[in-house]
């Protein structure tokens, strides 16, 4: 019985890495302050992947440079590149007490090959490939114990 609603919850933490919007000012490098409400609600989360993939942007944003957000205590919330405006190359989310959360890689806006996110113990929740935004091939997920679970994706296209 815990195995079927385990599924869905695993597939729902790795999904949560990369479904944050921002707010930032033009410039070469922006930093903004994520206000924590000390809840989980406080990353936004998508556990569908749309068919009609749209690039992530930084939101009012056209520069190209480093991008930082940061808890209301300072720690690094999500970090990463952004080209155009859109997240480009490798993004990193933080919890709260700066541990890793997630890492990932964006071409143009959109998720690119390798993904991994944590659980705030350190031990991993979840690993696999994107293209265009859209999870392929063999995705590992791991509960709170280390139990593994594979989902297959299918193949690149």
């Amino acid at each position: 019985m815990h195995s079927k609603l385990f599924f869905p919850a695993v597939i729902t933490i790795s999904l949560l890495f990369f479904q944050c919007g921002t707010d930032v000012t033009p410039g070469s490098k922006t930093d903004s302050v994520k206000t924590d409400t000390g809840n989980s609600s406080t990353h936004q989360l998508s556990v569908t992947t749309p068919s009609n993939a749209i690039p992530h942007a930084v939101k009012d944003s056209i520069y190209d440079g480093e991008h930082v957000e940061r808890y209301d205590n300072g720690v690094v919330y999500m970090k990463g590149e952004v080209k155009g405006g859109l997240r480009h190359g490798e993004w990193m989310t933080f919890y709260k007490d700066g541990k890793l959360w997630s890492q990932g890689t964006y071409k143009d806006g959109f998720r690119e090959g390798y993904g991994v996110s944590y659980y705030a113990n350190g031990n991993k929740s979840s690993e696999g490939y994107y293209q265009h935004d859209k999870m392929i091939g063999k995705w590992t997920f791991w509960d709170e114990y280390g139990n593994a679970t594979t989902k297959d994706f299918g193949a690149a296209k």
